[in-house]
């Protein structure tokens, strides 16, 4: 199945500074830094009311979002099973890199598995949409969105200028996040229980589809998230909104 549109070809001309930009900001949408990312949104909302009164609880959310982006996404990957770009494993560092960074470099510039849709404009849109949704308390709603806006279209074009996603790949996966994300919010509100619950099941759902052991992970983390709220979630919500 062809769906290009000819962006291979303009960023095969790109020169190599722009390739390694493009690499640094695809990590906003990666897993590591998403989790990092909420990691600190807790720490730091536990300190500042003005950025919502339940960290905790918000939290969960976003964690759920980031579960639960990559669980669909790993269904619609292996159900599509539609190739990356030409290129995509591959990369050659410019000769101003040193060596001992070359491993680094390969691994923000490169990709594996099936390419469409794109992972990471889902993940992007989920979670960067969902700080926006429930953060209620920090700025204006319109500045919130028009950030999130900002984050979801810098991954999105990162990938297509590191050569690892087509365009139709980014775009289908921003309509994913998004769907995502406001299904989560419909269903669950900010109820993690509920949250963690859906995504457990998108979780076993990307395990019987691509018949991995992956996805496992969401279904495990998805169970310890319950089982948390569960045994100290109300009781630290209370206990955050209290000190507020």
């Amino acid at each position: 199945m062809a769906r290009g549109i000819g962006e291979v070809g303009v960023v095969n001309q790109l020169p190599d500074w722009s390739v390694l930009l493009a690499g640094i900001v695809t990590q906003l949408g990666d897993m590591w830094f998403v989790l990092v990312l909420i990691g600190a949104f807790y720490v730091v909302t536990r300190r500042d009311p003005s950025l919502t009164q339940y960290p905790l609880r918000d939290c969960s959310f976003l964690l759920a979002l980031a579960l639960g982006a990559y669980a669909l996404t790993a269904v619609a990957k292996y159900a599509f099973g539609l190739p990356r770009p030409p290129g995509a494993t591959i990369a050659v560092p410019p000769a101003w890199i040193p060596s001992i960074g070359t491993p680094v470099y390969e691994s923000f510039v490169t990709a594996d598995s099936f390419g469409f849709p794109s992972g990471h404009a889902s993940k992007s849109t989920a979670v960067y949409g969902g700080v926006a949704l429930v953060f209620e308390q920090w700025s204006t709603r319109r500045r919130r969105a028009l950030g999130a806006t900002g984050v979801i279209f810098a991954v999105a074009l990162s990938r297509v200028v590191l050569g690892v996603h087509y365009v139709v790949d980014v775009v289908v996966g921003f309509c994913l996040g998004g769907v995502f994300l406001w299904i989560l919010w419909t269903v669950a509100g900010t109820d993690p229980r509920r949250s963690f619950a859906v995504t457990g099941v998108l979780g076993v759902l990307a395990v019987g589809v691509s018949s991995t052991t992956a996805p496992l992970v969401v279904v495990v983390a998805s169970l310890t998230g319950i089982g948390m709220w569960e045994r100290w979630g109300t009781v630290r919500q209370d206990y955050d909104g209290a000190l507020r």
